[in-house]
């Protein structure tokens, strides 16, 4: 067996997987170095959150629609899924061979989880939803093993400590990028280590 996998960021109106909805997507393919970006206008529009775009960057008039930038970039959440799903099909593999690896990685799977059922589509879900690899558990668990634990762990002091680089935080295609970076980091570690022990 073996998978496909998929770095994701996601940035939102807020935290709360119910009421709040993904605004920027990012998705990047780690067999190809591809990359897709999609903004989404919100579902709920009632349930925007200030503190939320205060920290992602994102203006609550382009996201109502009130500006020309508006209007031209942030797409109906309908058609967003229908393209993410018809890129993804390019792997020839199956939703559960996809997995999602991202820095804290189970809060963007749940909030693209209920992107999908929102939009009635969960059965075209497609990512495997049981497994996941997340950057942050993984550099805890190096920690643990050490027997040193950092302060923190959010992602922009994770990768302080590999010397990647993240050219705009909070942006979803940025932080994309810089969790490839972080998880190659981790990946190319772990592989030194079973050299090391074969």
């Amino acid at each position: 067996m073996s998978y496909e996998l998929y770095v994701v960021d996601t940035e939102t109106t807020g935290l709360d997987f119910v009421v709040n909805d993904p605004i920027e997507i990012s998705i990047y393919s780690l067999s190809n170095d591809s990359q897709q970006t999609c903004l989404l206008k919100p579902i709920n529009k009632e349930n925007i959150s200030p503190d939320a775009l205060r920290k992602n960057g994102h203006q609550l008039e382009d996201l109502l629609g009130h500006t020309k930038y508006g209007r031209e970039n942030y797409l109906d959440p309908d058609k967003v899924i229908v393209d993410i799903e018809n890129w993804l099909g390019e792997d020839n593999v199956s939703s559960s061979d996809r997995l999602l690896v991202g820095h804290n990685v189970n809060f963007d799977k749940q909030m693209l989880l209920s992107l999908w059922k929102k939009l009635n589509s969960s059965g075209t879900f497609p990512f495997n939803e049981k497994y996941v690899l997340d950057t942050m558990q993984i550099e805890f668990f190096l920690d643990h093993c050490k027997g040193e634990y950092a302060e923190w762990y959010n992602l922009g002091s994770v990768i302080k400590k590999y010397g990647v680089t993240n050219a705009k935080a909070h942006s979803a295609a940025e932080d994309t990028k810089a969790t490839v970076g972080l998880f190659r980091k981790q990946t190319d570690f772990f592989r030194k280590v079973l050299k090391a022990n074969s």
